[in-house]
């Protein structure tokens, strides 16, 4: 997936410079113009991926000074949750024998810090549940009091044939 966020910025015309030598420890990435910088304290592939996918949507879909915008970057941390994890990512991971919060960041290859401020984003973007249907079947997400998924079971109703006393059947 890191591949492919490179791949994305280098054809929407950004240079990515991977290791800059930030002299704050407090900044992981930025975004100027048309240049990304991740910091060199940045150490493994997950944070790394996530730190481009950060940059990279500040810079596709951000425009003036995100700092003094709390909206924005709220939205911006939206999309990334979206695109690194997503509701159905989380279904994904669930059917592959996910159930712990550490085994979902694994299966996401993202930071387990960074999943849980998904959870968290999708609790105040949800409620404490929300539910999906998908080809496997209709499932509910519930973000409280941890991540959790169940498939949820319907009642069907099945047409049986009732013998009658005159021996006629009936649906």
């Amino acid at each position: 997936m890191y591949e492919t966020l490179l791949d994305e910025a280098l054809a929407n015309g950004l240079t990515v410079i991977e290791k800059y030598p930030f002299l704050s420890p407090r900044i992981r990435g930025l975004c100027c113009d048309d240049t990304i910088a991740i910091s060199a304290q940045v150490e493994t592939e997950a944070e790394r991926k996530v730190v481009l996918c950060e940059e990279l949507t500040h810079a596709l879909h951000s425009y003036g000074n995100i700092l003094t915008d709390p909206q924005m970057e709220r939205r911006t941390r939206e999309r990334i949750f979206d695109r690194l994890i997503g509701l159905e990512g989380l279904l994904g991971a669930f059917l592959a024998g996910c159930r712990e919060p550490w085994e979902f960041a694994e299966h996401f290859d993202v930071p387990e810090e960074f999943l849980l401020e998904a959870v968290s984003s999708y609790r105040a973007r949800f409620g404490i549940m929300t539910t999906l249907t998908i080809n496997e079947g209709e499932f509910a997400i519930f973000f409280e009091p941890t991540l959790r998924v169940r498939r949820l079971c319907r009642t069907r109703t099945k047409k049986r044939a009732i013998k009658r006393g005159d021996g006629t059947d009936s649906l």
